[in-house]
């Protein structure tokens, strides 16, 4: 991790908020429904990425339309933020080719997970702070509650603390926050890209695996040393990673391997925390701010803004 990241400003109403797609195809229903949302939250003019509409096999747009996009939104000085339409698959593709000199010119909050956590640690990489938050199609499914915590975040606000329903080991531990889709992260080791993660806390959350990949991915991040010197673990939703009918019938829980593979590392881990993919829940987290976690309240505290 930088020494010093910087912090973009605050999105407020007089700010420029892009919309963009640099993944997966943008349902239309659920990418409205998230607009209107988003338009209430007052943290600037609204303006759409070319590439919304395009649908290239399971990208939002081939390649070249996608990233000319993301990279015209990243180079101009005017945007105060950039709020991912939805994940899904695209992003490490576009990875080698961005170009960070403007958006380190002129920094703007990087807002999105799942499939933007290749995004989110880019911009670490680069010296920036970001937002793991909700991306535009899930916010019309999400409680007020999910909804004004994005917007405090972007306004440079503190939210209040979460709380999980597991807490392992007693310290406490205060380092900057690194949120991740785990699966996500896994596919950044051996590439420029993943932070380092020494000196932080890592959150990580998932969808759709079964429990054997879910302890691979694990097993990679621990093996790679991209774990080493990591001070503590914020877990939240394993959404939907359960072991099939016709699976193995003896195979561990999701929850459980993350425990087992964790403890070796003899840190800090909360979990149950209320982030991630499920669809009527996402609290949204600062990406390089710093944090408290206290395995004893199984408390994930923010302690300083994402925005300067």
């Amino acid at each position: 991790m930088k020494a010093a990241l910087v912090r973009p400003p605050p999105s407020g109403p007089s700010g420029r908020v892009v919309v963009a797609a640099p993944s997966g195809p943008v349902p239309e229903a659920r990418l409205a429904e998230g607009l209107a949302v988003l338009r209430d939250l007052q943290i600037g003019e609204i303006s759409l990425a070319p590439n919304l509409g395009a649908r290239t096999g399971y990208f939002a747009g081939e390649d070249g339309v996608r990233l000319a996009a993301l990279q015209a939104a990243l180079d101009d000085p005017e945007v105060t933020a950039i709020v991912c339409a939805r994940g899904g698959y695209g992003l490490t593709r576009l990875l080698p080719l961005l170009r960070p000199a403007g958006f380190v010119a002129a920094p703007k909050l990087l807002v999105g997970f799942s499939d933007a956590t290749a995004l989110l640690c880019w911009a670490l990489r680069a010296g920036v702070c970001g937002v793991h938050g909700p991306v535009v199609t899930q916010l019309g499914a999400l409680p007020a509650a999910d909804v004004q915590r994005l917007a405090l975040l972007m306004r440079g606000e503190l939210p209040a603390p979460l709380t999980g329903d597991e807490g392992v080991g007693t310290t406490r531990v205060v380092a900057p926050l690194v949120p991740a889709n785990l699966e996500v992260l896994r596919s950044l080791v051996g590439t420029p890209w993943l932070p380092d993660l020494a000196g932080t806390i890592v959150a990580l959350e998932e969808i759709g695996e079964r429990p054997y990949r879910i302890d691979r991915a694990l097993t990679q991040l621990i093996t790679s040393g991209a774990f080493a010197g990591v001070r503590g673990f914020a877990v939240g939703q394993l959404y939907a990673c359960e072991e099939p009918p016709a699976g193995n019938p003896n195979s561990p829980n999701a929850r459980a391997v993350v425990r087992e593979r964790l403890a070796g590392l003899d840190v800090p881990v909360v979990l149950g925390l209320p982030f991630g993919h499920l669809p009527h829940e996402h609290a949204a987290l600062p990406c390089g701010a710093r944090v408290e976690l206290d395995p004893s309240r199984a408390t994930l505290t923010m302690l300083e803004p994402v925005t300067a």
